[in-house]
C-alpha cells in the first residue's frame, strides 16, 4: 500500500525549442531522415549519437538548428568518457512517415549504481519544424502542472510503491496524425526502508488515450 500521497510537480523540458521553416523549401514532400553514428568507450560500451539529415541543402541547413541539440548529447558522452565513467547510449529511431522521431536512453554507472536519462528528438516534415518535449507537451494542450497533475494521480491509483517526490517530461510518442499520443516520464520515488529512505527513480509511459500508465521496460527499452 501506497503511503500517504505527496509529490512536487516538477516539469522538465530538457531540450530547448528551435523554431524554423519550410516555407520557402522547393520541394512539397521534404526528405528528413535520421540516422545514427555508433562508437564504442574504453569500457566496452556502445555510444549512439542521432543527427538529422535532408537531402534538400535548403531543409538541411534549418536541420542543423535541431542537430545542435544532439550536440548536447555528444558532449554528454564526451564528458562522461573523460571522467573514467561508464556511460552507456542507445539511439531507438522510430516515428511515422511525417513524424520522425528518435529516442535517446542512456545511463551512467556511478558508485556501483546506473542512473538512466533519456531525451526524444522528432520533425515535423511538412512544416519542416523540430519537435521537442515543449512542442509536444503544447500539441496537448496540457501545461507540465497539468502533465504532473494527471501522471501523480494515476501513479498513486495504480499503486506503485513509494512516494511520488518529482515526475520530469523525457519523451514522447506521436502519432501519424500529429497528435502526440504518449508522454515518456521520470518518477522519483522515496521508499521507506528500516534504516534510511531510498530515492528511486523509474519510467513510464504516459498513454493518453487510456489514462494509463505502462512501464517503459514493457515496450522494450533497456530502462527500470
Amino acid at each position: 500500500m501506497v503511503g500517504k500521497f505527496k509529490y512536487t510537480a516538477v516539469l522538465l523540458l530538457m531540450i530547448s525549442s528551435v523554431l524554423v521553416s519550410c516555407k520557402s523549401a522547393e520541394t512539397k514532400d521534404p526528405d528528413i531522415r535520421i540516422e545514427v553514428s555508433e562508437s564504442e568507450t574504453e569500457n566496452g560500451k556502445v555510444i549512439q549519437i542521432p543527427s538529422f539529415v535532408s537531402d534538400n541543402e535548403e531543409i538541411q541547413k534549418k536541420l542543423r538548428d535541431l542537430d545542435k541539440e544532439t550536440e548536447y548529447l555528444a558532449k554528454i558522452a564526451e564528458k562522461e568518457q573523460k571522467r573514467g565513467s561508464e556511460i552507456e547510449m542507445r539511439s531507438y529511431v522510430g516515428g511515422t512517415k511525417d513524424y520522425p522521431q528518435v529516442t535517446v536512453i542512456w545511463y551512467v554507472v556511478e558508485e556501483n549504481s546506473r542512473f538512466y536519462n533519456l531525451i526524444t528528438l522528432g520533425a515535423d516534415r511538412q512544416a519542416c519544424e523540430p519537435v521537442t518535449c515543449k512542442e509536444a507537451l503544447e500539441r496537448t494542450e496540457m501545461s507540465g502542472v497539468d502533465l504532473s497533475l494527471k501522471v501523480g494521480k494515476l501513479a498513486q491509483k495504480s499503486g506503485i510503491r513509494g512516494q511520488l517526490q518529482k515526475t520530469e517530461m523525457q519523451g514522447f510518442e506521436i502519432g501519424e496524425d500529429g497528435k502526440v499520443k504518449e508522454i515518456y516520464m521520470k518518477l522519483t520515488l522515496e521508499i521507506e526502508d528500516e534504516e534510511e529512505d531510498i530515492l528511486e527513480e523509474h519510467f513510464f509511459s504516459y498513454i493518453l488515450d487510456s489514462e494509463e500508465l505502462v512501464s517503459l521496460s514493457e515496450k522494450g527499452y533497456d530502462i527500470p
